[in-house]
């Protein structure tokens, strides 16, 4: 198929005939990724899989990318193609779509970060905000909030099929009773939400020789900035998704960027940690029901989640601990 050679798609895109072999990058079954030199340079190419009900958010994805772009973030160069039909992608197939953005040279930072990179990380946020691309409520989606007798019986699998041990499953059950009133007050009465990037991390950040540079806007969505200042700046120097190990030097350095920058700063109270606390624990809730078999799988995938779930308990009750002293960090 067309979409699965990428010299034909860059082609296909208007990038122009391919001078080497290209050189994957990412290779997911519904997400590929390529560099492709062309006679126009050196460029990602990325072939997706039809998103469904999700077009829209990849449309306000595009429109982010596409504006931070303009406002001259630091990021690589998205092409513009003439039959894009969903943001920045083209057709190219049926149920198929192809995109491409310049590729750009460097090396992903390292732990713990440099103050001026998470300075400049802060400031990137609130250029972003700057944009106030108001998120389309069709995809914004709420905070789930599960009943504790769904949290007491999926516990009670998890320990019964030795997922989890009694400890981590107290320390699960008690993590969400402390988060869910949090969600609750938010969604009781919501700060507005813009279209944010969503997913800054350290393989989204690039040190290049012009300096730092923010990758995949892929995953855009409708947040608050507020709140991915405050999970960036906390969660970038985790050495895994799933650890927490908050450096001061770098929240203190985000957060000095991102007022100098104009940013607007929100509770510095717990508050400040409901998306934070909110996605942790709903991909903790995944990883729970994929290691009990509630999503299918074999017995692989079943120990890869075990495996994750463990991880990610102990950086809940990590994260939960901490905040007191956390949100001193925010008040300096």
């Amino acid at each position: 198929m067309l979409g699965m050679d990428p010299a034909r798609v860059a082609e296909r895109l208007g990038l122009g005939k391919a001078r080497r072999p290209a050189t994957v990058l990412k290779d997911v079954e519904g997400a590929w990724a390529w560099r492709v030199d062309t006679g126009s340079g050196a460029w990602v190419v990325k072939v997706n899989d039809d998103w469904g009900d999700y077009s829209r958010a990849i449309e306000q994805a595009g429109e982010l990318e596409l504006g931070a772009w303009r406002a001259g973030v630091a990021m690589p160069e998205p092409f513009i193609p003439e039959a894009a039909a969903v943001g920045l992608w083209q057709p190219i197939d049926e149920g198929r779509y192809a995109r491409a953005l310049r590729f750009l040279d460097g090396e992903h930072p390292a732990s713990p970060l440099a103050p001026a990179v998470a300075a400049w990380t802060g400031a990137t946020i609130a250029a972003l905000e700057r944009l106030a691309i108001p998120a389309d409520p069709v995809i914004d989606y709420a905070f789930n909030v599960h009943p504790e007798s769904d949290w007491d019986d999926w516990l009670a699998q998890a320990v019964g099929l030795g997922v989890l041990d009694e400890e981590a499953a107290r320390a699960l059950g008690d993590a969400a009773r402390y988060i869910e009133p949090i969600i609750e007050a938010a969604r009781a009465s919501p700060p507005q939400k813009l279209v944010v990037h969503s997913d800054i991390s350290f393989a989204n950040l690039l040190l290049t020789a012009d300096g730092p540079a923010l990758l995949d806007f892929d995953g855009a969505a409708p947040g608050v900035p507020w709140w991915e200042l405050v999970a960036t700046a906390f969660g970038l120097d985790g050495t895994d998704i799933r650890t927490m190990e908050a450096d001061r030097t770098t929240v203190e350095q985000c957060l000095s960027g991102y007022l100098a920058a104009g940013g607007s700063a929100g509770p510095t109270d717990e508050r400040a940690f409901t998306g934070m606390l909110a996605g942790r624990l709903a991909s903790t809730a995944w990883e729970l029901w994929m290691a009990c078999g509630h999503r299918g799988g074999g017995p692989e995938l079943h120990a890869e989640f075990t495996r994750a779930v463990r991880l990610s308990v102990v950086a809940l009750t990590t994260m939960i601990d901490s905040i007191p002293e956390w949100t001193t960090w925010l008040r300096c």
